[in-house]
């Protein structure tokens, strides 16, 4: 994960730079995305508190009640100011073991070189029996002009991804996927993620994920498969939900 400068580092004459190559920096508005997500882990989680990594500004956990860690300060900021417990992004999550009765991982791994450090660190600050969400573009031959965009260092294969997880400490109960969008959109998308990244997350956040949101909060389903049974080779997205290792898997 990138490291990023605390709000007071960045008090100095470096923030300007720095607000303008932080692609969150054009939207305050927070909006709380994938809400029949948080539906179906809520009461999962029990007693036990919420990690989210690399939330931006578009946050799956309800913000008053979670800890956030991204590496950007004004999505941070944001954060914050809604009530949210957040911590600048460090290689090592800095939560003592077993910290955490969730944690959330939306397209975050497919960005950081040491993925398998990072699922360790989860494994770590999650507690036994603990709920992990991840989710990340699969198939490397699906590869897009957008994963470039993005700054995406990988697309794992299926097997190879469930492997990684399991492999950190934690037992898959299923996965979900979503098919890739049309090639023309993704061009677009691409290249305005390209040309200004920060005004066309703005755009975004702006215009379209509060719709997208209200969308998923009305007709969201989640229909989870067994991770015996294959992911289909058009998949271009998997999300997965596991539990950490030492107590039998939520209802």
């Amino acid at each position: 994960m990138r490291e990023v400068e605390t709000p007071e580092e960045q008090s100095g004459p470096s923030s300007t730079a720095t607000e303008h190559s932080d692609h969150w920096s054009g939207s305050r508005r927070v909006v709380q995305v994938r809400p029949h997500v948080w539906n179906w882990v809520a009461p999962r989680v029990g007693g036990g508190s919420v990690l989210e990594i690399g939330p931006g500004l578009r946050p799956t956990a309800p913000v008053a009640t979670s800890t956030f860690t991204d590496a950007s300060a004004h999505a941070l900021n944001r954060l914050a100011a809604k009530g949210g417990r957040t911590v600048p992004a460090r290689a090592a999550l800095p939560f003592a073991d077993g910290s955490f009765g969730a944690v959330l991982a939306f397209e975050v791994v497919e960005h950081v070189d040491d993925d398998t450090g990072l699922l360790e660190e989860i494994a770590r600050v999650s507690r036994p029996g603990g709920v992990l969400i991840l989710s990340t573009p699969i198939h490397a031959s699906m590869w897009s002009p957008l994963d470039d965009a993005c700054g995406h260092v990988r697309r794992d294969e299926p097997e190879v991804l469930f492997e990684k997880v399991h492999a950190a400490g934690f037992e898959i109960g299923g996965y979900t996927w979503t098919g890739a969008g049309s090639p023309r959109i993704t061009k677009v998308r691409a290249r305005a993620l390209t040309s200004n990244r920060r005004l066309s997350t703005a755009f975004v956040q702006t215009l379209i994920f509060p719709f997208h949101a209200a969308y998923q909060r009305m007709f969201g389903k989640l229909e989870w498969a067994s991770p015996e049974v294959p992911v289909p080779p058009e998949a271009d997205d998997v999300m997965l939900w596991a539990t950490r290792a030492g107590d039998a898997s939520p209802a």
